[in-house]
């Protein structure tokens, strides 16, 4: 069972600054998620479900590559970008520690960042997104 109103404060995995609340983002292709971009450049993907991870892992990817699907294919997990799972509540837009359904712990909010700066273009085009 989901406590809400219990977590701490929406901070990026990756700078420590305080993200936005994931907003509705429609690619150029059609598909719609909910995330946004924090300022040092990394994307975040929301599932509401905690079940289609799969899925927010590759908008997630793709929106970090600026929609670029083949450069976004190309890249390697841990040498290419990082990730990192969490748990969030979109509710008091914190991040909780242990976000239970069911008996299992499930993150719903995935952080990806591009780990070479010649890959990272983002940091123009965030403002241009958000």
């Amino acid at each position: 069972m989901r406590v809400r109103g219990r977590g701490s404060e929406p901070l990026c995995p990756f700078c420590g600054e305080l993200f936005k609340m994931p907003k509705e983002i429609r690619t150029n292709l059609g598909n719609v998620f909910s995330g946004g971009k924090c300022s040092c450049g990394a994307a975040y993907v929301y599932d509401r479900t905690g079940r289609s991870l799969g899925e927010a892992y590759v908008d997630g990817l793709v929106y970090a590559c600026n929609e670029d699907w083949e450069k976004a294919w190309t890249l390697i997990p841990d040498e290419d970008y990082n990730i990192v799972p969490m748990c969030y509540d979109e509710i008091s837009h914190a991040i909780l520690d242990n976000a239970r359904q069911g008996g299992r712990v499930r993150e719903n909010l995935l952080f990806i960042r591009l780990r070479n700066k010649d890959l990272n273009v983002l940091k123009g085009e965030i403002d241009k997104q958000t």
